[in-house]
C-alpha cells in the first residue's frame, strides 16, 4: 500500500493548522504531572482512546490528540497496543487521517501494535469502497502489521481479528456506509459468533472493539435524549450482538461514540453476562460525567485473573484515580 497523501494542498493545510494552533495557544506539550510508567508485570498493556474526530478545519480540537500522543511519547516503557475505537477523522477524509498519522508519529516507538476501527464520522456520506480504501491505507501507514487486506473477515470489509500477546481483539467495523449507526450482515455476525467462540474458549478475556454502544447501556438515552432506544447505539443489530456476546462471561465490549466523561455509574458496567466499557472522547468536549475534560481515556493492564482500567487525562498528563476500575475473572 502507498502513503495516503502527498502534494502541495496537503502541505498548505498543515501550514495553516500550524499557524492557527500557534496563535490560538494550542498544541502545547502536556504538563505531564505524572509520567506514565508502563507496567512490565502485566501480561498485556494497551491504551484505549475514543473519538479523536481530527478535522482539517477545526484546529482547536487537535491539541488533545497531539498532547495525548506526546504523553505516550514521554512514557517510561512500551505499550503492547494502542486502540482507537472509531470516529478517528471528523469527515473520513484522507487529509484528516494524515494529521492523525503526524500526531501519532511522535509516540510510534512506544506502541508495538495498533488496533483501529471506524466510527460513523469515518464512513458517512461516502461510498463504502472509498471508505475502505482510505481507512485501510491509514491503518497500514500507521503500522504495516495492520493490513486489512489480509486481516479482514472478507475482502473489502472492515471487521477483523487481531492478537496481542495471546489475547484476541475482535474489531467490528460496519459492513456498509450509514449515517449514524453501523450495519452488520448475517455473514459478518456469523463470523463474529465463530471468532468469539474460538477466542473465549481459551478462558482468557476477549476484547471486542465497536464504535457505537449497544442499546440500553452506558446511559445512552441520557447522551442522545431520544425516545427511540436505538438512537446513539450500534443500531438494528444491537440485539444480535448482545446475544452473541452474552454467551461469554470473559468478553469485554469496548465502545465510544457517546462523548460522555468518566462516571462511576456508566463508564464500565456489566451487560448481561459480559462487561461493557465506554470510552470518553479524546477530542471533542465530553458532555457528562464526574470528570468530562477532553483528552481522556484508559490505560488497560491485563493479568491472569483480572483486567485493570486506569483512567488518565492524557492531555494534562495526570491520572484520574477515582475512576479506575478492575474487572475480575
Amino acid at each position: 500500500m502507498s502513503s495516503i497523501f502527498t502534494g502541495f494542498m496537503y502541505k498548505l493545510l498543515l501550514l495553516f493548522i500550524s499557524f492557527a494552533s500557534l496563535f490560538g495557544g494550542v498544541l502545547d506539550a502536556p504538563s505531564t504531572d505524572t509520567v506514565i510508567k508502563v507496567n512490565e508485570d502485566a501480561n498485556m498493556t494497551a491504551v484505549l482512546w475514543g473519538d479523536p474526530q481530527v478535522s482539517d478545519y477545526m484546529a482547536d480540537r487537535h491539541q488533545f490528540t497531539k498532547n495525548a500522543a506526546l504523553d505516550l511519547a514521554n512514557a517510561e516503557g512500551t505499550f503492547d497496543a494502542l486502540v482507537l475505537a472509531g470516529d478517528i477523522a471528523e469527515n473520513g477524509k484522507g487529509a484528516e487521517y494524515q494529521l492523525v498519522l503526524d500526531y501519532l508519529s511522535v509516540c510510534k516507538d512506544k506502541i508495538d501494535n495498533h488496533i483501529f476501527t471506524v466510527g460513523n464520522h469515518d464512513v458517512r456520506l461516502r461510498a463504502y469502497s472509498q471508505v475502505y480504501d482510505t481507512f485501510s491505507e491509514f491503518c497500514y501507514a500507521a503500522d504495516n502489521k495492520l493490513n486489512l487486506d489480509e486481516l479482514a473477515y472478507k475482502d473489502g470489509k472492515l471487521s477483523y481479528t487481531y492478537e496481542v500477546n495471546g489475547y484476541t481483539f475482535i474489531v467490528l467495523g460496519t459492513d456498509k456506509s450509514v449515517f449514524e449507526e453501523s450495519y452488520f450482515s448475517d455473514e459478518c455476525l456469523a463470523w463474529f459468533d465463530a471468532e468469539l467462540d474460538k477466542a473465549a474458549a481459551t478462558g482468557k478475556p476477549v476484547f471486542v472493539i465497536l464504535h457505537q454502544p449497544l442499546k440500553e447501556t452506558h446511559q445512552v438515552w441520557q447522551a442522545w435524549n431520544s425516545p427511540d432506544n436505538n438512537a446513539g447505539t450500534v443500531g438494528k443489530q444491537s440485539d444480535a450482538i448482545y446475544e452473541i456476546m452474552n454467551d461469554h462471561s470473559n468478553a469485554i465490549l469496548i465502545t465510544g461514540h457517546l462523548h460522555m466523561g468518566f462516571s462511576k455509574e456508566w463508564s464500565i458496567h456489566k451487560i448481561g453476562n459480559f462487561w461493557g466499557v465506554n470510552l470518553p472522547g479524546i477530542g471533542p468536549k465530553n458532555a457528562d460525567g464526574e470528570y468530562n475534560e477532553s483528552g481522556t481515556g484508559y490505560i488497560m493492564e491485563v493479568y491472569d485473573d483480572r483486567v485493570e482500567f486506569i483512567a488518565r487525562d492524557f492531555n494534562l498528563g495526570k491520572y484520574i484515580t477515582e475512576h479506575n476500575f478492575t474487572i475480575e475473572f
